[in-house]
């Protein structure tokens, strides 16, 4: 699995791991909206090959997503501003998720098939 740095984060979104497992070379992060309302936590695992998203509103968590197989993470432009795309090997389809971090928080996530 692919999947950018720390440093990479830190350069383009101003962030830092809150929690890192570098044996099951995890990762974990959380932006909040520039209203301070809501919060994207993501995490990925190389070892595990997963990527998860919660998203909060008002410290209460709304969503949920978590997925395996996951084989590519990288930082890029989305269809609403900067964030990062996930690629899933998934059998039979396609499965991709874009999760954006600048300038508003928002996660889209899907699975076609072939």
């Amino acid at each position: 699995m692919k999947f950018p740095s720390e440093l990479d984060f830190l350069q383009s979104f101003g962030i830092e791991p809150v929690e890192v497992d570098a044996s099951m070379a995890y990762c974990r992060y959380v932006k909040t909206s520039n209203n301070g309302a809501s919060e994207l936590d993501f995490s990925f695992s190389a070892v595990s090959e997963s990527f998860q998203v919660v998203l909060r509103s008002a410290g209460q968590e709304m969503v949920s997503v978590s997925s395996e197989n996951a084989s590519l993470i990288e930082i890029r432009s989305t269809q609403r501003g900067s964030g990062i795309h996930v690629v899933f090997d998934t059998p039979g389809g396609k499965s991709e998720a874009e999760v954006t971090l600048e300038p508003n928080l928002y996660c889209s996530w899907w699975y076609l098939r072939d």
